[in-house]
């Protein structure tokens, strides 16, 4: 398992911290996080911490004094090699020596190179539909904390109740009947989607006219699960398309079934958060919203609404099937949803243990891409589409490299390019060139058994074994903040410092061997840490391209 440098720089600091605050006689600062980063200048170190600027209150010292004192009580060892005080801020420079030799860690590493047990003994369930771009980040977020020890569960909720569920049965019942012949206007409220069509004439074609005298309603309460399940098929098939799979296809109808719903409304009742007006019952509004009225949890026609239900299926996860945390990802579209769940989450004592990542929409650029193909156009895209016009590896890359809080331009142009102007072509690129070299390597008898890696000692290679090092780094804060667009940012900067890297620096040598054994060693870093951070994002990382 490997210890992110930060993290062995951190506890230095807070080593020489709790040194300094006891021979000194500053107040108790145990519990005091001590929080690193990167100078946005390189030349003044690989790591700072503002340790002394967050005590110099509380220490009643200036801040420069505060990190002097810290900066003597450092222990200089490796992988420090000098501690700084600069500006009030705890600057430490990496010993070059042992960076050098941290290449062999990592190759010897392998699939192991960021795996950390940080969620060790946690139970974890993802919650996100196929939808784009939801299902890529909700799969990529689900193998992060899996890479982080935790046990998740990437769960499918099936919304098989309720009005919606009602309205989708009537609209194939309507397309049905249309299909018998009879002449049968659509509702504004029905379900427009092709794929409904599709469905009633799957019905049809199994099973004739056999439901034509049944009444409309009757119709619906039949076809609706049968469209369900049709849904479900198609969702399997495509999510199997872009490499996701789910581990549960939850039924919000069994949820149901199983009397959580009473129970959870009871107990809100219990909590006084509940109340009854106009036949209606209510959950008290958060305060942080202007709703005097509150939320209505059942209708006063008795009908269980979706906010109530949405609760007692997150009250069900939490407790009776014992997560300790529940990550959703939803659209955008539901940030009042948010607000009214995270009220409800506080009121049972589970807030703690929900998370929700809201995603902005994509927006596709050149969807010429898709007509040169044939496909059909519409009002929307398909996902399978979009798969069938790039491929895989790139609908999940370009998915994934905006953060959740920014409108997504995905350029279908630009995805289907194989050249160094795509990135997820370039990334791939520098995994497959890294092949390429051990390959010309081992034809000329040069291997990196052996190899002296004190001989790295150039700015170019200390700089990219400085950015491989950085992947436990990212890891450990995707685990922590969910930012799985960081893993796309990465690749390519990695991607690019070893292209650069490749043409400063010969690499195979049969004039200097002992060289070139110390770069195939490094290069060989290189791909341990595009290989783990592709295979996180469910990208191939191809030997040749």
């Amino acid at each position: 398992m490997t210890v992110p440098v930060r993290d062995q720089v951190a506890a230095a600091i807070k080593d020489g911290l709790a040194r300094a605050s006891t021979e000194l006689g500053w107040p108790d600062v145990d519990g005091v996080p001590v929080d690193i980063e990167r100078p946005g200048n390189p030349e003044h170190g690989d790591y700072a911490s503002n340790i002394a600027l967050k005590l110099a209150r509380h220490a009643r010292k200036p801040p420069r004094e505060i990190a002097r004192a810290i900066r003597d009580r450092v222990r200089v060892a490796p992988p420090i090699a000098s501690v700084e005080e600069l500006s009030g801020f705890v600057n430490v420079r990496l010993d070059e020596k042992w960076l050098a030799a941290q290449v062999d860690e990592i190759a010897r590493a392998g699939t192991a190179f960021g795996r950390t047990n940080a969620l060790a003994g946690k139970r974890m369930q993802v919650e996100f539909v196929s939808a784009n771009p939801t299902g890529p980040l909700g799969d990529v977020l689900s193998s992060v904390l899996e890479f982080a020890g935790a046990t998740v569960e990437r769960e499918y909720y099936v919304e098989d109740t309720g009005t919606q569920f009602d309205t989708f049965g009537r609209s194939i019942a309507i397309r049905y009947r249309q299909l018998q012949g009879e002449e049968i206007e659509i509702p504004a409220d029905a379900y427009p989607a092709e794929y409904v069509k599709d469905i009633a004439a799957e019905i049809q074609a199994r099973d004739g006219d056999k439901w034509t005298k049944l009444p409309l309603e009757e119709q619906a309460k039949r076809f609706a699960p049968l469209g369900v399940e049709w849904v479900l098929r198609d969702a399997r098939r495509v999510t199997a398309m872009l490499g996701i799979r789910y581990d549960t296809w939850f039924s919000q109808a069994e949820m149901m079934r199983s009397g959580y719903f009473e129970k959870t409304l009871a107990e809100l009742r219990a909590l006084g958060k509940v109340y009854d007006k106009d036949g209606a019952v209510w959950f008290e509004a958060s305060e942080a919203v202007d709703d005097k009225e509150g939320w209505v949890l059942v209708r006063s026609n008795g009908e269980p609404g979706y906010l109530g239900k949405d609760i007692a299926y997150h009250v069900q996860s939490l407790r009776e099937r014992r997560f300790d945390k529940k990550v959703d990802i939803w659209g955008s579209n539901t940030h009042y949803h948010l607000i009214q769940m995270r009220a409800a989450m506080q009121a049972l004592g589970l807030l703690e243990k929900f998370e929700v990542v809201l995603y902005q929409y994509v927006r596709f650029l050149h969807e010429g891409v898709l007509k040169r193909m044939g496909r059909r156009t519409g009002q929307f895209l398909l996902l399978e589409e979009v798969i069938e016009a790039v491929g895989k590896d790139a609908t999940r890359y370009f998915f994934l490299q905006s953060s959740a809080d920014r409108q997504l331009d995905f350029d279908l142009e630009l995805a289907v390019q194989q050249s160094n102007e795509n990135p997820v072509y370039y990334v791939q690129y520098a995994h497959a060139r890294i092949a390429s070299i051990l390959r010309t390597a081992a034809e000329r008898g040069i291997n990196a058994d052996g190899a002296d890696t004190a001989l790295l000692t150039a700015k170019g290679e200390l700089d990219l074994i400085r950015l491989v090092l950085r992947f436990p780094e990212l890891v450990d804060d995707i685990r922590q903040h969910y930012g799985v667009h960081q893993l796309t940012t990465y690749a390519l900067e990695l991607a690019g410092a070893f292209h650069g890297f490749y043409r400063d620096h010969r690499v195979v040598d049969e004039a200097d061997v002992p060289r070139s054994k110390a770069r195939l060693r490094l290069v060989q870093a290189v791909q341990v840490a595009l290989r783990q951070t592709l295979g996180l994002l469910g990208v191939s990382a191809p030997d040749r391209m």
